[in-house]
């Protein structure tokens, strides 16, 4: 018992961070504290989706926990006010910060099986290669094909010269999370409220407006807290599982792959899958890598216990039919190679 109230109560300290990415995006939406920097943006990028790209990418590769979080503002700053048209931005914010398991050598997805192979970091980019050209590809493709240019940029009529004192206090709080993430990581989830109260004065100040309340959705926070609870929970689920599948024998790949995408699913955690594929490869050997970091992945992207799909919905308001529509396309194709590569 002690063990799962542990673990609830070092999910629920991820409430501090959606509570202060909500503020914060609040402050950016409705006194547009970032658009000198897109406005400078603007005279350089003719093309409205490579903005959306770049912004992506700014989120995509920052090596701190909550990336999505982080990068929801952003683009959410530069999203159509049309609901059809801005719910893709939950599957941009959500494909441009997923590729990072693929390759980031900070990342437990590629740390764990690195250290039960005993390979190098060059090596295992040679099984990840491919998979993460499909992930850039993808969301490259979605980009280019489901946005229309048009709609990405909002009237900026209100910022008609470059501004760099006044850009440079509209991304200070930017700027400083940032480094306040690269230093303390998961570890510093403690800190997440206080950090984010003060940022959060910091935007009060900088605005004149002290309401925080009428960017924080009730209804949200409840959900929110309700399904890390659950995470907490279902988190514990690893244990079992861990050992059906070290007591796996070669001849079971099929159920393996499916109880290990199934956990995979109902955890929601990189850190959990990239554990069980380790575990699986020093069973199955070596050539089976791909193939479970593929169908790991599957089950990890589309988890309703994943935080960035709330994330999404509640800056976007993209529907879960249509993530599971767009990320399954994804899982369909990254699964698609790995049963190439491995089995034929």
């Amino acid at each position: 018992m002690f063990k799962i109230l542990e673990s609830i109560a070092q999910k629920e300290l991820y409430m501090g961070y959606i509570f202060g990415i909500m503020i914060l995006g609040g402050f950016i939406r409705e006194y547009h504290v970032l658009n000198d920097v897109y406005s400078l943006a603007k005279r350089y990028i003719k093309d409205n989706r490579v903005m959306i790209i770049l912004t992506s990418i700014l989120g995509g590769v920052l090596p701190i926990p909550g990336r999505v979080a982080l990068s929801a503002p952003l683009l959410d700053a530069i999203a159509p006010p049309d609901k059809k048209k801005r719910s893709a931005f939950g599957i941009i914010d959500y494909l441009s910060t997923h590729h990072y398991y693929w390759w980031s050598p900070l990342e437990k997805t590629i740390i764990l099986p690195m250290a039960a192979l005993g390979i190098t970091y060059r090596e295992m980019l040679g099984y990840t290669f491919v998979p993460l050209c499909i992930c850039l590809l993808y969301t490259w493709w979605y980009i280019f094909s489901k946005v229309d240019p048009r709609s990405v940029i909002p009237n900026m009529d209100n910022i008609r010269d470059f501004n760099w004192q006044r850009a440079l206090r509209g991304w200070a709080p930017f700027i400083a999370t940032i480094w306040f993430l690269l230093c303390v990581g998961k570890a510093g989830a403690i800190f997440f409220f206080p950090w984010f109260i003060g940022m959060a004065c910091y935007y009060s100040i900088l605005c004149k407006d002290w309401r925080w309340g009428k960017y924080l959705d009730g209804n949200f926070a409840i959900i929110a807290t309700v399904v890390l609870a659950l995470g907490g929970v279902v988190g514990m689920i690893k244990e079992p599982v861990m050992v059906y599948l070290k007591s796996a024998d070669p001849t079971m790949i099929i159920p393996v792959s499916i109880v290990g995408a199934v956990a995979a699913w109902i955890m929601g955690s990189s850190g959990k899958y990239a554990g069980m594929t380790s575990a699986l490869v020093l069973i199955f050997g070596q050539q089976y890598l791909v193939w479970f970091l593929a169908t790991e992945y599957s089950g990890y992207l589309l988890s309703p216990a994943h935080k960035c799909l709330m994330i999404g919905q509640q800056y976007f308001g993209t529907p879960i039919k249509k993530y599971y529509k767009v990320l399954g396309g994804l899982c369909a194709w990254l699964i698609g190679y790995a049963w190439l590569t491995t089995f034929l």
